[in-house]
């Protein structure tokens, strides 16, 4: 018998080709950056548990085993995790259910830092099913984590976890038994759903089929544009390619930068904004660039849920003769990586110079928890993030725009449109990539794999020599 799970629904109300797919078993397989995900979200629950000492734990029995026993457990008024409930072909398995009289309560328990939209969708559909099978729910919760809690020596569970009643908001949501039945047809189609793009690509995740989906779009499509409350509006209207876009529509500037790199098929210079940037740099000039990992519960001493925590960095300075030096760290994990990646580093971006980042967001935003955390190095800390200049800010602004960036500025898709090189050749090739392995061989797994550290070296060094190169290429540009 085909079942609808929790899970399943969740998948039908971002897409029903997403829940065809996953009932077949033929979704891609699971990323290491998921997993890794799906791992922390194990490692909250394991705290989550604790507000309930007295909880019994089902979730290692089979099908039939767990569903026995819960159908024994329900009634001798006691905590349960992990408790299946099937009705006809209709199935769950609640996180927590707490007895209160003759009813129960019904906690989902989630690694996010605030309730979500789909977390209430995935209480509705639990406690249709419970109500089904004539169990009484008093009220609902979602346990999630405390973004203000602070580690400190031992976890208290009170302190991490947040318990925030949603009751009201589940008792809104009126279609889940015309969602059901609509989804249990789907389940039980033959053919796939028709492909259909549309915002929900997106959220509340990036869909799994996305890539296969997205395919069929034209090679400079739409969604390559800025605007996306335009590009959406213009692909309901049946347009997909840029070029097919009407000449009397007014685009915003970026996008008619785009527009006109498509259809003359040219790369677009702005030769004065470039000099202008250029001119704002002062030599010798810090290429800089942080690798990071996180993670849902905080494992080091002052730090909070999925703070990002520093394991890397490259360091290139260029100076105006041409003379180009290199300095990099990779903590060992043996301990928390910032104080001595802070005390290296301290002794090497020094004096004056332009300290220059790509997408200066993220490294200004570690380097103030830094200076939050290390108070002793507020004030160096404060020095570099006063001299930061953004590299992208030419791309940011479609100053540079080539058509091979599909609509992108990150560095991933800035270094080859202007230089030809790319991290294509490279073992690891993304941050991504690059934080969950690191966390998975140096800190859960605890080993010291010397293949990975020479991969990570390299493609973090290869993000600040590849803004040597960006530079050197706009210095030419203008000449």
């Amino acid at each position: 018998m085909t079942l609808l799970t929790k899970s399943k629904f969740i998948s039908a109300l971002q897409c029903p080709r997403l829940l065809w797919h996953s009932n077949k078993k033929l979704l891609p397989e699971v990323s290491i950056a998921d997993q890794h995900r799906f791992d922390q979200g194990a490692e909250f629950e394991k705290f989550a548990r604790l507000l309930f000492p007295e909880g019994i734990n089902l979730e290692n029995l089979d099908f039939n085993k767990n569903l026995e026993q819960t159908e024994k457990l329900i009634k001798n008024n006691v905590i349960i995790f992990e408790a299946s409930f099937k009705d006809d072909n209709l199935f769950i398995r609640s996180d927590v259910l707490e007895p209160v009289d003759d009813k129960f309560n019904l906690y989902e328990i989630k690694s996010t830092t605030e309730v979500k939209p789909q977390h209430i969708s995935d209480l509705a559909f639990q406690k249709y099913v419970l109500e089904k099978l004539n169990i009484k729910i008093n009220k609902c919760f979602i346990l999630h984590l405390n973004k203000e809690f602070t580690k400190n020596d031992e976890i208290n569970p009170e302190e991490l976890v947040k318990r925030e009643e949603v009751t009201e908001q589940v008792n809104a949501i009126q279609d889940i038994e015309e969602n059901t039945n609509k989804f249990l047809k789907i389940l039980n189609q033959e053919t796939s759903p028709d492909m259909t793009i549309s915002k929900n690509c997106n959220k509340p995740y990036i869909c799994p089929l996305k890539s296969e989906c997205w395919s069929t779009l034209p090679k400079n499509n739409i969604t390559q544009l800025t605007n996306w409350r335009q590009y959406w509006k213009l692909f309901e209207e049946g347009i997909q390619d840029i070029k097919d876009i009407p000449k009397d529509t007014i685009l915003k500037p970026k996008d008619e930068v785009i527009r006109e790199a498509v259809i003359k098929n040219k790369i677009q210079i702005s030769i004065e904004h470039i000099k202008h940037f250029l001119n704002s740099l002062k030599y010798p000039l810090f290429h800089f660039d942080f690798e990071t990992f996180d993670t849902a519960v905080p494992i080091f001493n002052k730090s909070k849920p999925y703070q990002k925590i520093p394991f890397q960095y490259s360091l290139h300075i260029q100076h105006k003769d041409g003379k180009l030096e290199h300095f990099e760290y990779l903590a060992t994990g043996e301990e928390d990586p910032r104080i001595k990646l802070l005390e290296q580093l301290k002794n090497e971006i020094k004096g004056e110079g332009s300290v220059i980042v790509f997408n200066k967001s993220f490294e200004i935003s570690v380097l103030k928890k830094l200076a939050e955390d290390f108070p002793q190095h507020s004030d160096w800390i404060q020095d570099v993030l006063d001299r930061i200049i953004d590299l992208a800010i030419p791309f940011q602004n479609y100053h540079y725009y080539n058509p091979i960036q599909k609509g992108k500025y990150s560095i991933k898709k800035v270094l080859p449109a202007i230089t030809g090189n790319g991290y294509d050749n490279l073992e690891i090739n993304n941050g991504l990539d690059a934080s969950v392995q690191y966390f998975i061989s140096h800190i859960k797994n605890k080993t010291k794999d010397n293949k990975l550290r020479e991969h990570l070296l390299k493609y973090c060094c290869l993000d600040t020599e590849g803004m040597v190169w960006i530079i050197d290429e706009l210095e030419k540009i203008i000449k």
